[in-house]
């Protein structure tokens, strides 16, 4: 089967229910030229897709019920794997057919460059979440969105951590900006980042900003942390997560499984589950 055969009508399909920003942005990779040079003579099995991810595209084991339907269809044997800080290494060493990593990664743009990779197609998000005390002392979990839950803990002065890591840190730099660029001894900000950020909130009965999936991870440690989430559905909040089909060559990889996969999640019925997608003690996508 020739992979490119189908490309007009699946690029039909990316268009419906997405901003055509994006429709535009995966139009734009569902028909790109695979890179030339190398050789297929060790191609990957061509009945099995290697999909590579980062963790947060796994929340709640969701991976494992969102492709089943897929390998149904296709007889294809989906395989995922978490990838690590080096995703996009192991993506060049022939180790995925596909991986599904944050659109943000600059590792992620240089592997398209470098023509490694199909141009990326949105699939889906993950959420940074506030953080607090239980008792939610200043009660954020009442606000519309995150600019006013911060605006609440400025007016109160309550103690806020800052989180320097990566993205946590440029959402606080804009809510903070967002209402009117407070100061005061409340904003701590002890040089932390991830974790160990969360844990001095924890201690000093603070709030602060993280990603969902790394704090029910930490949550399900044997050393959890005495803070709540706080879900806000904007746009803010979210960090964008696409696949990118790996090219071939170079590499060994089976890159009709894997664009029939990419198709398969951009299927307004396979978007439609992504979006209604519960976890437990939450009431919002995910």
């Amino acid at each position: 089967m020739d992979p490119h055969s189908s490309r007009p009508h699946l690029l039909r399909r990316l268009k419906v229910g997405l901003p055509a920003a994006a429709a535009a942005i995966l139009a734009v990779g569902v028909l790109s030229a695979p890179a030339s040079g190398g050789t297929t003579d060790d191609a990957a099995d061509p009945g099995t897709v290697r999909l590579l991810h980062v963790g947060a595209a796994d929340t709640g084991n969701f991976l494992g019920a969102l492709v089943a339907p897929f390998e149904q269809e296709t007889g294809y044997d989906v395989v995922p794997t978490t990838g690590g800080i080096d995703i996009f290494d192991q993506a060049r060493a022939s180790e995925a057919d596909i991986v599904m990593a944050h659109l943000g990664f600059t590792e992620l743009q240089q592997f398209v460059i470098d023509g490694y990779g199909h141009w990326p197609a949105t699939v889906m998000s993950n959420t940074v979440v506030f953080l607090g005390p239980p008792t939610d002392p200043v009660g954020i979990a009442t606000a519309a969105d995150p600019v006013e839950a911060f605006g609440m803990i400025a007016e109160a002065e309550h103690p806020f951590v800052v989180n320097n890591l990566g993205e946590t840190r440029f959402i606080f730099d804009t809510v903070w900006n967002a209402v009117g660029r407070p100061a005061g001894d409340w904003i701590i900000d002890p040089g932390l980042s991830g974790p160990a950020a969360v844990r001095e909130a924890a201690r000093r009965g603070a709030y602060t900003l993280w990603g969902l999936h790394p704090f029910l991870m930490l949550q399900s440690s044997p050393q959890p942390v005495n803070l709540t989430a706080q879900i806000y559905g904007d746009s803010l909040m979210q960090r964008i997560l696409a696949t990118v089909v790996v090219r071939r060559p170079p590499g060994r990889v089976n890159e009709e499984g894997a664009l029939a996969l990419q198709e398969y999640l951009v299927r307004p019925d396979i978007q439609a589950t992504i979006r209604n997608f519960r976890l437990e003690g939450f009431d919002m996508p995910v």
